[in-house]
Parts: structure tokens; sequence; C-alpha cells
């Protein structure tokens, strides 16, 4: 070995030595900048998505669902409201027929509400007000036959639940004796449709005034979603929305599929709300787009959040179980023509169909989902989920 050649691998192993000792520590060798050039570390980009809390989902569903979907539903109340004046105003078949395209128009935006009737709705008892069933057509009808005043105070002070809302706006607009409408003999029967939608409109906007205030004074909405000074726990908002999910999938899996079709008990199809518009296959559209949204989050809105999001955090598999049941009962939904109640009669095998996509909704819903996020709900809310 040359003289110095030793040294010159000492030195070379010391350096070596030092390196590895820093990188073993953590730390990095930056090569020399040129001249211009920065020293600064290139920052790594996070790869995993920012975990969700709960008050996120609380925020967006408020914003992007609730609030929206009940100014919809004001909206086109507000729309059928109109549509009923001009036909009163000048009564003949198209002023009938563009106030029958708006009772359907009105319809579909509060059915879809259906997902999150706490809150406000609840206290209010606004379902009694605006979509009670079955409604009873003999005293509807009486109530024409009568020839008095109908006025919005003698709707909502003075009768039963069973004589006005939309059931009883479809049976003047769409059943026997409808055509009177269209002409100077519907003039009872056109005072009586006007107060009905007038106390329907305005439940809705009260409904939707109470989630968003009055400008003067904070709305339902900061209270649920944690903004407010006073505000809902966000476990607690979370536990509301499922389980309002909760009932909604058992109302219709339990109370209104299994019930028309004899599940467990004699089969009774008036268990389906329907009247003469034929609305149940609608009904369940629109149920299951409020269902959707508020597991999902609101598909019209980027970046917008659902309990979908907070479930897929703990159980990515629940999620898509979740995700797929949904698709599934639209799946079913979309799988025949006409309404429930004629199917149920005609092709029972496809209303079958859409109870059992229902009931598996149900299942993922009540044991995974519930279970999962840690919502107590009542016996009667998993009730035949076995």
């Amino acid at each position: 070995m040359k003289p110095g050649m030793s040294l010159r691998c000492l030195l070379l192993l010391s350096a070596l030595a030092a390196l590895l000792a820093l990188i073993a520590c953590g730390g990095s060798a930056s090569p020399t900048a040129g001249p211009g050039e920065s020293t600064r570390e290139t920052a790594v980009v996070p790869t995993e998505t920012p975990e969700v809390s709960r008050r996120d989902v609380l925020t967006s569903l408020t914003g992007r669902v609730i609030v929206p979907r009940y100014r919809q539903a004001s909206d086109a109340m507000g729309g059928l409201a109109i549509s009923v004046d001009a036909l009163c105003a000048v009564p003949g078949r198209a002023s009938l027929e563009t106030a029958r395209t708006a009772w359907r128009d009105a319809r579909a935006a509060w059915v879809t509400t259906g997902a999150f009737r706490f809150g406000p709705a609840m206290d209010r008892r606004s379902v009694s007000l605006v979509d009670w069933w079955p409604v009873s057509v003999e005293r509807i009808e009486g109530v024409v036959s009568e020839g008095g005043p109908v006025t919005t105070e003698t709707v909502r002070q003075f009768m039963p639940s069973t004589q006005r809302g939309m059931g009883a706006m479809e049976h003047l607009l769409f059943g026997d004796g409808s055509d009177a409408l269209a002409g100077p003999a519907g003039a009872m029967r056109c005072g009586y449709l006007e107060a009905l939608a007038t106390v329907a409109h305005d439940e809705i906007d009260g409904v939707r005034q109470d989630w968003e205030g009055d400008g003067e004074s904070p709305g339902y909405d900061g209270f649920f979603n944690g903004s407010a000074s006073s505000s809902l726990h966000p476990r607690e908002g979370e536990a509301e929305v499922v389980r309002s999910l909760v009932f909604m999938v058992r109302t219709i899996a339990n109370m209104r599929l299994g019930a028309a079709l004899g599940v467990d008990t004699q089969a009774d199809p008036s268990a389906i709300p329907f009247g003469a518009a034929s609305h149940s296959r609608e009904d369940l559209r629109h149920q299951l787009l409020g269902i959707s949204e508020m597991y999902q989050g609101a598909a019209s809105a980027t970046g917008a959040l659902g309990i979908s999001h907070r479930v897929r955090q703990l159980s990515p598999e629940v999620d898509s179980r979740m995700a797929g049941a949904i698709e599934a009962c639209r799946d079913a939904v979309e799988a025949f023509d006409g309404s429930l109640e004629s199917a149920i009669v005609s092709d029972p095998a496809v209303v079958r169909a859409v109870y059992d996509s229902f009931k598996e909704l149900q299942r993922v819903l009540n044991t995974e989902v519930v279970s999962l996020l840690g919502v107590s709900v009542g016996f009667s809310d998993t009730d035949g989920d076995s």
C-alpha cells in the first residue's frame, strides 16, 4: 500500500459512518445547492384522507341537504298554491292539468324530506297538516257537498288530519268529481283546495324558517350542526340522523311493503299510501333519494359529506354494503312499470323483490351501521331485522 492510502481510507470510512448515523437518526443528506437554488427540502404530501368528524358531516348535511330540500319543498308547495289560485280564477282543462302537475312536483319535494323529519318538523307535527295517511274521501266529499266556505283557519284549527294535506288535495284534483274544477261547478271544491294548499305551504315554509332562523334569532341548523353557542352534541346529532334513517327504512319495509304483501299478517294493499294520482312508485323513488343523500351526501354538491364518510373511516366493507343495498333498492324500484298498488295485484313478485331489497338495507343499517357508530335505537326501530 502506498504511503497515505490508509489515511484516505480512514477518512472515507469516517465520512461514510457519519452519513449512516445521520440517516439512522431520521436526518437527510441534501446536495449542496447550486447558484440560485434553494436548499429547502421538498414537503411530503400525505396520501391518507383527512379524518371526517361528526361535526363536519352534520354541517354538510344541514347546509347541502336538509335546508335546501326544505326550501325546495316550500317553493314547490308555494307553486302548487299559485297554480290552484290560477285554476280557481280561470277554471279550465289547461289550468287543471297545470295544478295536477304542480301537485306531483310538490309531493315529490315533500316526500324527499322524509329521511330527516326530526327537529322542527317533528316538534310542529307537520305531517298532520301536510301529508296524513289515510284520508277520508267520504268526509272530504261531505265538506264539498255542504257548500259552506272553507278557510285556512278552518283547515288548520278544526279539521281532522284525515280531511287535509296532500291526500285531500289529491282527491280533489284527481279523484271522482275532480273534472268539475275545470268549470264553474267546481267553485266549492276549488275553495277547499285553495285553503288546503295554503295551509300546507305555510306549514312547510314554517319548518324551513325554523331550520334557517329569521335573521334575528338563530335557527335549528346552528343547534343541530354545532355552530350555535347552544348546540346539540355532535354524537347525538349523528345518532339523530341514523335513527331517522332507521325509522324511514323500517316504515317502508315493514309497515308499508311487508304489510301490503302480507309477509307476517294478512295482505293489506292499503298499507301503501296511494290515491287517484297513482304516486306510490314515485314516492319510493324520492324516499330513496332522501335516504341516499343523508347517507352518502348530496350528489349534486362537490365535497358534500354524509354518514357514509364516517362509516367508511371505521369499516370500508360496511360502507360498501350500505351503498350496494341502496343501489339494489333503486334497481328493484325501477324494475317494473306502474304503481305499487297495481303491481301487488298483477305481479306481486316484483313488489316482493322491492320488499326484499329494503329488508336487506334495513339489516345492514340497523345492525352493522348502528353498531359501528355506537348509536342507540329503540326496540321497535330494529324490530323485524332477524
